[in-house]
Formats: C-alpha cells, sequence, structure tokens
C-alpha cells in the first residue's frame, strides 16, 4: 500500500502547491506592480517640480537679459533644453538619444521627464531632467521572489504534515486490509492444495455419473479459487521476489494450461482449438507467463457463450487468444486495465486479472492488443 499512499500525497501536494503558487504570485506581482507605480508617481511629480523651477529660472534670465547667461547645474538632476525643432541647446545629459515625444520614462538606470514650454523662452521649446533611478525594481522584483519561495515552502510542509495527518488513519487501516489479505491468502494455500490433490486422487476411481458430475463441480470451484490465489499472490509478493528469467517454450506452456482448464472448457461446452503456427520462445520467467496466460484464457471462458469456439493461435511471435463471448466497448477496452475494474457483476471475480496481465507484460516490454466487438467477442493479441 507505501506506493498508491506516496502517490496520493504527491499528487495532493502538486496540486495544493501549484494553486497556491499561482495565488501567491498573483499577490505578489499586484504589490510589485503597486509599488512600482506609487514610485514612479512620486517620481514623476519631484522631476516636474525640478523641470518648473528651471523654466521659472530661463524666465528671470529672459526677463533680466543679461549678456552674461550661466546655465544653473544642479548635483541631484541634469537637465537639457532643446528647440522647437528638437535639436539641443545645451545639456549636461551624456545620453543624446532623448525621447521628447514622452513625459516621463525609464532606461538604463535613469528616469527622463520632458517639460515643454508654453511660451517659449531663450529659444528653448522643451526641458529634459534626467535623474538616476534610487528605487530599485531588481532589487524589489528578487525579494518578493525570495519572499514567495519562502511562503511556498512553509505552505509546503504544512501541507506534507496535514496530508500525512489526513491519511494516516487511513493508510493505518489499509495496512491492516494487507495484512488480513496475507494471512487469509496464505491460510487458503493448505486447504486449495489439499483439495486438489484429492480431488485428483479420487478421479483414479470409477464413480456414478451423478457422483462424476458432483466431484467435477468442486474440482471447477477449486480450480477458480487456485487461480483466484495465485493471483492474490502475484499482486502481494511480485514486489518482493526476483525474477527467475528462463528461455521458456510458450507453445508447450500453453497447452500445459489448455490442459489445466479442460474441465472448465468442458462445463460450458467450448470448443479449443490450438493452432501453432510457429514455435514461440521467450526469456521470461515462468510463473508470470503463466500468469499471464491464465488470466486471458480464465477471462475467455468466463465471458465465452456455451457451446462456442475458443481460439489460440501463436504465430510471427505473437499469441491471440480468441473468443466467442459478450465483448467490450472502446470505454471499457480502456479502462480494463485498471486494477478492480468489473463490467459484469454477473460473473465471479475481482478485476485483478488483466492489471496483473498489463503490469507483467510492461515488464517485458510486451505488447497487448485488444480487438473486440459487443456480443460477438474479444481477440487479445500479445506481440513479444
Amino acid at each position: 500500500m507505501r506506493n498508491p499512499t506516496n502517490k496520493t500525497i504527491i499528487n495532493v501536494l502538486v496540486l495544493y502547491l501549484c494553486s497556491s503558487l499561482l495565488l501567491v504570485s498573483l499577490f505578489a506581482y499586484t504589490y510589485y506592480d503597486y509599488q512600482k507605480e506609487i514610485y514612479k508617481e512620486k517620481e514623476f511629480k519631484t522631476m516636474e517640480i525640478n523641470a518648473k523651477k528651471l523654466y521659472s529660472s530661463l524666465q528671470n534670465y529672459h526677463k533680466s537679459m543679461d549678456q552674461e547667461i550661466k546655465y544653473p547645474r544642479f548635483d541631484e538632476y541634469n537637465s537639457a533644453l532643446y528647440d522647437i525643432d528638437k535639436n539641443v541647446i545645451f545639456s549636461t545629459i551624456k545620453n543624446k538619444n532623448i525621447k521628447l515625444n514622452k513625459t516621463y520614462y525609464q532606461m538604463d538606470s535613469k528616469s527622463y521627464f520632458i517639460y515643454e514650454m508654453k511660451p517659449y523662452y531663450m529659444g528653448a521649446a522643451y526641458i529634459v531632467i534626467q535623474q538616476d533611478t534610487k528605487f530599485s525594481f531588481k532589487e524589489l522584483g528578487y525579494k518578493i521572489i525570495l519572499f514567495t519561495f519562502l511562503v511556498i515552502l512553509l505552505i509546503a510542509l504544512t501541507s506534507l504534515f496535514l496530508i500525512r495527518l489526513l491519511i494516516k488513519p487511513l493508510k493505518q487501516n489499509a495496512e491492516l486490509l494487507d495484512r488480513f489479505i496475507k494471512d487469509t491468502t496464505h491460510e487458503l494455500n493448505t486447504p486449495i492444495s489439499t483439495i486438489l490433490t484429492n480431488i485428483e486422487l479420487l478421479e483414479r476411481k470409477e464413480f456414478e455419473n451423478n457422483t462424476k458430475k458432483k466431484l467435477n463441480r468442486i474440482k471447477m470451484a477449486s480450480l477458480t479459487i487456485s487461480n483466484l490465489y495465485d493471483d492474490l499472490v502475484f499482486l502481494l509478493l511480485n514486489h518482493k521476489i526476483s525474477s527467475q528469467n528462463e528461455t521458456q517454450d510458450i507453445n508447450q506452456i500453453v497447452n500445459d494450461r489448455i490442459e489445466y482448464f479442460n474441465l472448465l472448457f468442458t462445463s460450458k461446452n467450448i470448443s479449443v482449438e490450438y493452432i501453432q503456427d510457429d514455435k514461440l520462445l521467450f526469456n521470461i520467467d515462468k510463473k508470470k507467463i503463466t500468469r499471464v496466460i491464465d488470466n486471458l484464457i480464465s477471462n475467455a471462458i468466463k465471458y465465452s457463450n456455451e457451446n462456442t469456439i475458443f481460439k489460440i493461435k501463436i504465430t510471427n511471435n505473437s499469441i491471440s487468444f480468441i473468443d466467442q463471448g459478450i465483448g467490450m466497448s472502446k470505454d471499457e477496452i480502456n479502462e480494463i486495465f485498471k486494477r478492480y475494474t468489473r463490467f459484469n457483476t454477473l460473473q465471479n471475480g475481482f478485476g485483478l486479472g488483466y492489471n496483473i496481465v498489463y503490469t507483467i507484460l510492461s515488464e517485458y516490454n510486451i505488447d497487448i492488443n485488444i480487438d473486440s466487438k459487443i456480443d460477438e467477442g474479444t481477440c487479445v493479441t500479445l506481440k513479444f
């Protein structure tokens, strides 16, 4: 149960953090933009006042008509005068690319304010004020990013703690259930083996037809329980047992499994056609490929109609299992590999078979293709 729990924690945490990051980022950007606008408004007013002071100085120079005029200079800012044709008259600004079509702008850590003179004095039509941008937007941005990171980190740690706190009772219940299934599965092994062994001994004796039918029913039920037991063992112990990969004769394994399920085929009067066009050898764990074949055959028997034909065909490094059963829709095929998925509640089972098949095939990079039509049948093809 560890992997699903961790997956749930990660999914919830990622979703929560993404939404939190989006929300915090929105607030951070709003705050950044607000601070930026406040500073620009203050700077705009300050530079406008300085421009008006310089304009007043030019008025006084114009009225005094002094022959010698000393252009005013200031420690806080630089300035320049431009005529109506936007030619520079005088400037203490080193930058010559002044945008006179704007009133206020910032460029290269400098702020510029353009004041249009009306009326003109001293032949000047524009006053340009330049000063250092005292407020560092880059520094503010770094501070906001750092603050956002710390907030997200705090949210992540808090979220992780809360999620683990909420999931803890569910995890404990799941572990109890897991332990119960393991114990139950372990206890099932002995009685199932005993029943099947005794049935084999009884089959050697002669019985009346009525008694033989009853014995066959017991054997079919035992085979069903045995197959379910093997599925449960695989689910519970697969991650703990290393694979014993060897070159397997798939043809022979299929033949053995057909014999194993012979009684179930007979109970529904299903005829089996086993076509072997090629010899198929593959490096795989024998128990795992047996689980794949058993589940595909078991499902075919379970969902096939009585008095039908079931085909198994080996050709070109592939196996096809073709039944004449109830079939599946496209939506059902898309969902079939999910654990505990069942589409027909009238049939026994827990919805484990196809999930186990998919898990094993994925481990060995074996492709599976399902072609099915409702009320016509299903063809499952494995490509090695």
